[in-house]
């Protein structure tokens, strides 16, 4: 079978200066091509093992020399940028689509229709591959948050699980405990630079039919959608169904109170679930992963995250390569598959046909795969420029939630100083 050859021909890996390096097989020593590829370290072994053993395959297919470097997530971009001043960038990275775009603006990474046209990519996918109306990245899957829910609570007290905000709210105040130090909901409000808490601000003023700004780049933020989307959620904090430091919260805050157990409910990615499976299994088994809430069953639930992405280096010695290799990767469907699904659900399929599954289908992996399908970017709607990200970095949306919750202003207000704010940023 294709993929347990591949899988045998994994090479051992040498540590170097925080990154592994894979040399090339034997086989394919004479080549007269040559692909060297930087790919961040995972939490899950197998995905890294899995891409070396479809590397090699390729390597021994096509005559091509590999270089295969393992980098971890925290030290790829320092790397790069010495890489990329040294005239020694790779041809080829995966990475977060946020890590990865920021080459396109110096002009490193090249255009990618020519890929992306082969590949059967969900339609939302290819909102990750565009940036400035060009597309530069090619995705490879989504990393969709999960909205975590303590069932065992919401069983005690014989609640089904919500499908809306103000259902989750109304749940939210029977099982709070604050008396015990046990609140509903663990959601973020800290201006800490992190990406928590700004994804779920703007999560709920979607759902509640709320734009920033449009298709256009037009800010439109200020509307009675947006006002009571921030109405709803100063009300979740006012209400005391939120921890009172919430508001101090970084990224790493809301994962901590979900471990410790005092909060019934965060919105976080699938890291948690791995710290569940090493160090807390009783809490895990009393885990339910849900699809988002929407405002009403008719309406469209949405759900802000990211996905990791291929960049290729224009400036790089391979670019055909690596070009090459990508389109090879995606030709094996079923290797892609067994791929994500190695991940554990914390990662989530960006191509079409491997939906229905028995594993997608399992209570525990459903609610990945649903938030996922109604996955969009932080900026969405408006198109993926510079001003996008940088209304998201900036923290935007939290520092006007912020005004209401904290400092006591009243909500109109917080929401003509936020019009404001992306005004100056993206013009009138």
């Amino acid at each position: 079978m294709k993929t347990k050859k591949a899988l045998a021909a994994v090479l051992g890996m040498t540590m170097l200066s925080g990154s592994f390096v894979v040399s090339a097989p034997a086989e394919v020593k004479a080549a007269d091509k040559k692909l060297v590829f930087w790919d961040k370290s995972e939490y899950v072994a197998a995905y890294n093992e899995m891409m070396k053993a479809k590397l090699d395959e390729f390597a021994e297919a096509n005559g091509v020399e590999v270089e295969y470097v393992i980098v971890p997530s925290g030290d790829i971009k320092q790397k790069l940028a010495a890489a990329i001043e040294s005239g020694n960038q790779p041809d080829l990275i995966m990475g977060d689509n946020t890590l990865v775009a920021e080459y396109i603006n110096s002009d490193q990474l090249a255009e990618v229709d020519d890929v992306l046209e082969n590949i059967d990519f969900k339609e939302n996918a290819l909102r990750y591959a565009t940036f400035n109306d060009k597309n530069y990245l090619v995705p490879l899957s989504f990393t969709a948050p999960g909205m975590y829910l303590r069932k065992d609570k919401w069983e005690e007290k014989g609640l089904d699980m919500p499908t809306t905000w103000e259902e989750l709210k109304e749940d939210a105040k029977k099982i709070n405990d604050p008396e015990n130090g046990f609140y509903a909901l663990g959601l973020p409000l800290g201006a800490s630079g992190g990406g928590d808490a700004e994804s779920f601000v703007r999560t709920v003023i979607l759902d509640f039919g709320g734009r920033l700004v449009d298709e256009n780049g037009k800010v439109v933020v200020n509307s009675p959608e947006t006002l009571a989307a921030m109405e709803y959620i100063a009300s979740l904090y006012e209400e005391g169904l939120c921890p009172p430091d919430a508001t101090t919260w970084d990224d790493s805050a809301n994962n901590s109170a979900w471990m410790a157990g005092t909060v019934g409910m965060v919105c976080n990615s699938g890291s948690i679930i791995s710290s569940m499976e090493q160090e807390n299994p009783d809490l895990l088994a009393n885990t339910q992963i849900i699809q988002y809430p929407a405002v009403s069953a008719d309406d469209t639930s949405y759900t802000l995250g990211g996905a990791n992405v291929f960049g290729i280096f224009e400036t790089g010695a391979n670019t055909d390569v690596a070009k090459e290799f990508v389109s090879y990767y995606f030709s094996d469907t079923d290797y892609y598959n067994q791929m994500v699904e190695a991940m554990g659900a914390m990662w989530q399929p960006v191509v079409n046909g491997y939906d229905d599954t028995d594993f997608w289908n399992a209570e525990d992996h459903i609610g990945w795969l649903k938030n996922s399908e109604n996955l969009v970017l932080t900026t969405y709607p408006a198109p993926t420029t510079g001003e996008a990200a940088t209304s998201f970095t900036n923290q935007a949306c939290v520092k006007a939630m912020q005004q209401i919750v904290v400092n006591g202003v009243d909500p109109q207000e917080a929401l003509d100083s936020l019009e404001q704010s992306l005004i100056e940023l993206y013009g009138e």
